[in-house]
């Protein structure tokens, strides 16, 4: 305070402190017992809930295979002693129930689709709950299920595989698989729009020698393999430069009329693997000039290359164009 004085509080007794504290405990358990009490009086009364329960399924259709997701559970209105409901939530994970799908319905307008009235499975759901609770409804009414018709269909198999090549080498004959297709079985709607299987996305980096190993088969949600692995092999082999001297002939050329084209030959060079250099031949490769490509005033015509095999590496020809000298026969 301003004038300097200070209220002093009178001091309580440690008597009556222990005294206090003693009232207080005896206040706190009899509070507690009442309430234990008061809470073992309610857990005996019957109460209404909702619990959940997950499905599990048997008896599928023959010839059809579900399509998306299945309901996976049902929720039950119960009636049972506080007891057992308090139990049931904090001490046991529910039981999964389980029914046979001979209990569907198929539309009669599609016959891919089935419905379950959940009513009709009341005696089957009753059965599989313990003996303290008591069904009173089940939610939702109905369960949808969509199918479709199972088949087994031959696919081939695609790597998907990311890989450089070391510059002084090439691949011989290709990426292999073996098996290089598989028999997929599944929905048809599913399998109708498909024309290849892919192989799980493997990152190689640069190769610089021979490639062998099992890879996984790209899996698609409803379809099952007659395999999960194939073997995968990519054979390495040095390449070469091959060149060839290609005569020029005419395409589309009339009976009445005669071209000569100066000059009458090209230059053609390749890069080939080393397996295959003795299958090129000037025989198989063919230069040609096209007749109809001969406009009035032109005094050149473009040069095309025809029958390159599919495994050259590259190629390249010189002269791209041949002047021509056309006459009457």
């Amino acid at each position: 305070m301003d004038n300097g004085f200070r209220q002093r509080w009178p001091r309580v007794p440690e008597g009556q402190k222990l005294q206090f504290r003693k009232k207080i405990l005896l206040f706190s358990v009899f509070l507690l017992i009442s309430i234990f009490i008061w809470f073992l009086n309610a857990l005996s009364k019957n109460y209404t809930t909702e619990i959940e329960f997950p499905l599990s399924y048997e008896g599928f259709p023959e010839d059809r295979v579900f399509v998306g997701q299945l309901p996976e559970e049902l929720t039950l209105r119960i009636s049972a002693h506080g007891y057992a409901i308090l139990r049931y939530n904090v001490f046991r994970k529910p039981v999964p129930i389980s029914f046979r799908l001979s209990a569907l319905t198929f539309n009669r307008r599609d016959s891919t689709r089935g419905d379950i009235l959940t009513r009709y499975l009341r005696d089957q759901v009753s059965s599989q709950l313990p003996p303290e609770l008591q069904l009173i409804e089940i939610k939702p009414d109905t369960l949808h299920f969509q199918f479709a018709r199972s088949i087994t269909k031959k696919l081939e198999i695609v790597p998907d595989l990311r890989f450089e090549v070391d510059n002084q080498f090439t691949i011989r004959d290709g990426i292999r698989l073996e098996p290089d297709s598989v028999m997929v079985t599944g929905p048809d709607v599913i399998l109708d729009t498909l024309g290849q299987i892919f192989t799980v996305r493997n990152e190689l980096g640069q190769l610089t020698k021979n490639y062998s190993s099992k890879v996984k088969l790209k899996p698609i949600p409803d379809l099952v393999y007659n395999t999960s692995r194939v073997d995968c092999s990519i054979e390495l082999e040095r390449y070469t430069e091959v060149q060839l001297t290609l005569p020029v002939a005419v395409l589309n050329l009339p009976d009445t009329i005669a071209v000569q084209t100066f000059p009458s030959r090209v230059r053609f060079t390749c890069n080939v693997g080393l397996s295959k250099y003795d299958r090129v031949s000037a025989n198989l490769i063919r230069a040609v000039v096209n007749y109809e490509e001969i406009t009035d005033g032109s005094r050149t015509v473009d040069v095309h290359i025809l029958n390159t095999p599919l495994y050259l590496l590259s190629f390249d020809y010189y002269p791209k164009s041949v002047e021509f000298l056309k006459s009457r026969k």
